[in-house]
């Protein structure tokens, strides 16, 4: 097989495989079926995590900003930059919060849990994923 040929090969099995993975319609969403009880709790866990690190990271960034501020306060010697510092406070801490919420809707919702309280019955009902 000569080189070109064997390019040629390569080149459309990646074609293949990408059209294989790309849904059909690009707008429409993957449907995932239900987790397993074992696959949430890990699920779970791996949500929490991830929304514990976010929240830890937006309270040392909050925790930094009023570190800076009190420094900068002690160290001003006029009104103005009394001013100053907190302004520059109250952007950092704005920031802050820009991102935190950014982080938190990157994270999206937690995972569904396979017992969902079906709300017609009142009656909790068990996915049949195994």
């Amino acid at each position: 097989m000569s080189k070109f040929a064997g390019r040629t090969v390569v080149a459309l099995a990646m074609v293949a495989s990408l059209a294989l993975v790309t849904p059909v319609n690009a707008g429409a969403k993957t449907v995932r079926p239900p987790l397993t009880m074992p696959q949430y709790r890990v699920a779970l866990h791996q949500y929490q995590l991830a929304k514990d690190l976010i929240d830890r990271t937006f309270h040392d960034s909050i925790a930094l900003a009023k570190a800076t501020e009190v420094a900068a306060m002690a160290a001003a010697r006029t009104p103005a930059q009394k001013y100053l510092a907190r302004v520059d406070f109250n952007e950092a801490r704005a920031t802050d919060v820009a991102n935190w919420q950014t982080a938190l809707n990157t994270l999206g919702p937690p995972p569904q849990s396979p017992l969902t309280l079906d709300s017609k019955t009142n009656t909790a009902t068990v996915s049949s994923a195994h």
